[in-house]
């Protein structure tokens, strides 16, 4: 993370540049960026979104003067690149498919994230190149999770092992989440991450003495 007013300094080009894959992730293409110039990545992360919320969705303008690649560019392939967590069509409306399409879709995505070509994706999912490039470039809803009363996402789920730990020892959710970023390659939103640990240390307190 860089320290003071490091994230207040304008981005500068770094010295690998990076193509990104089409259908990948904003926090994977920095992941891959941050290893290929030796950063960290909560460090790149903070950099590419810059002043006041380091934590926050990595801004385009600044990922495209770190990368060299032109933010059109990015915004084609990066399936998150504007509009974090959602992405919606002009009108403001989710792009609606058929519950097999929509399934197919999301399936396609996730193994882009591994990086994928588009012709091993559609080998992998029995479609053709441009149904690939479609479920790359549209236009969906998150997927749906159900309500939970501490809103244990699964994101939040799956690390409670390390989480935990560290919440027990008083680690802050910053450092937290930094960890989680820089040692386990895992990108969780930092609101949702705080509000975990809260009600986890909040659940920890011990109950107090009955007056005598």
């Amino acid at each position: 993370m860089p320290s003071g007013t490091a994230d207040e300094r304008p981005a500068a080009p770094l010295p690998m540049r990076v193509r990104p894959h089409l259908g990948e992730s904003t926090e994977n293409y920095i992941r891959r960026l941050a290893k290929a110039n030796h950063l960290r990545p909560s460090a790149l992360h903070a950099i590419a979104c810059g002043p006041p919320n380091w934590t926050g969705k990595p801004r385009l303008d600044r990922l495209a003067v770190l990368t060299g690649h032109p933010a059109d560019h990015l915004n084609l392939a990066l399936t998150d690149a504007v509009v974090p967590r959602r992405r919606t069509t002009v009108t403001g409306q989710y792009q609606r498919l058929p519950r097999g399409t929509y399934l197919l879709y999301r399936a396609i995505r996730k193994d882009a994230e591994a990086g994928l070509s588009l012709r091993r994706l559609a080998e992998r999912h029995g479609v053709s190149q441009r149904t690939v490039r479609a479920a790359l470039t549209a236009v969906m809803p998150p997927a749906r999770e159900r309500p939970s009363r501490y809103r244990k996402t699964p994101i939040i789920a799956s690390v409670r092992h390390i989480v935990i730990p560290m919440i027990s020892q008083n680690v802050s959710a910053k450092d937290i989440w930094k960890t989680l970023m820089d040692d386990h390659g895992i990108s969780i939103s930092f609101s949702t991450l705080n509000a975990y640990v809260r009600n986890q240390r909040t659940s920890y307190r011990a109950p107090t003495s009955p007056a005598c």
